[in-house]
């Protein structure tokens, strides 16, 4: 237990930041993956790293002497709710904004090639990090979601329904971690998205967009790991408790 900090440091990163959202931009800025790595705790996290974790519970402080203004109650809302947000808020965002900046990335990339040659790096980089997430979307939507909504409907009118196809919950690995990790290489490569100097117009455009787009993504991730997918392998084992899956 780090000293100090009472029963903090025992509770899993994913598990403080869906209780305040606000949090999470301290962990970003200091290269902690609490969408797909929620399940450490801050000894986990900051083993080692006094100095960072001092930083950390610091910014952590000063949002708690403000309470966030009325927000959604994530962590007490069932799969459905869930499912439903995720898909129209989340993957909409990323179907309609993927191609669009990639566009803009290669264009502003062979405007500044000469002086700034990273720009086609950043481009190449998002291209790829956005159709990884296209393609999980479109798997999420045809198979995995839906049996989220059957367990959901068999948890509540106590029905019995056929096993997934693809097999348990805790079996599915997504490609959520190495979307996390080229997201924290792209703030890097763009010095957290600020554009260099003497650049054309629409280079701070771009990394304005390309900013909301981690930000979008980090949300969307940490809402599946920490508070969807764990609620979904509680569901599931309790309905193969009961027999109520075939």
């Amino acid at each position: 237990m780090i000293k100090g900090q009472d029963n903090t440091s025992e509770i899993t990163v994913g598990h403080i930041i869906a209780r305040d959202y606000r949090k999470s931009q301290a962990l970003v800025f200091r290269g902690v993956d609490f969408s797909c790595g929620g399940n450490r705790t801050l000894d986990d996290v900051f083993n080692g790293k006094e100095e960072e974790l001092h930083y950390v519970l610091q910014e952590w402080g000063k949002l708690d002497a403000h309470p966030p203004e009325k927000e959604v109650n994530f962590v007490g809302r069932d799969m459905a709710f869930l499912t439903d947000y995720i898909i129209k808020l989340h993957h909409h965002f990323v179907n309609s904004q993927t191609t669009f900046i990639t566009e803009l990335a290669y264009k502003v990339a062979e405007s500044n090639h000469e002086r700034n040659p990273e720009i086609k790096a950043i481009a190449e980089l998002f291209e790829s990090t956005g159709m990884r997430l296209e393609i999980k979307g479109r798997q999420e939507e045809k198979e995995l979601f839906p049996y989220l909504l059957r367990m959901h409907e068999a948890m509540s009118k106590g029905i019995h329904i056929k096993a997934a196809s693809f097999g348990p919950v805790g079996a599915i690995k997504t490609e959520g971690e190495q979307i996390v990790a080229a997201l924290g290489q792209m703030r890097q490569l763009t010095n957290n998205y600020t554009a260099p100097a003497y650049t054309t117009s629409t280079c701070p455009i771009l990394y304005k967009l390309l900013a909301e787009y981690e930000a979008d993504t980090l949300l969307h991730l940490h809402l599946e790991n920490n508070i969807l997918f764990p609620r979904a392998l509680q569901t599931e084992d309790y309905l193969r408790a009961n027999q109520q899956i075939n």
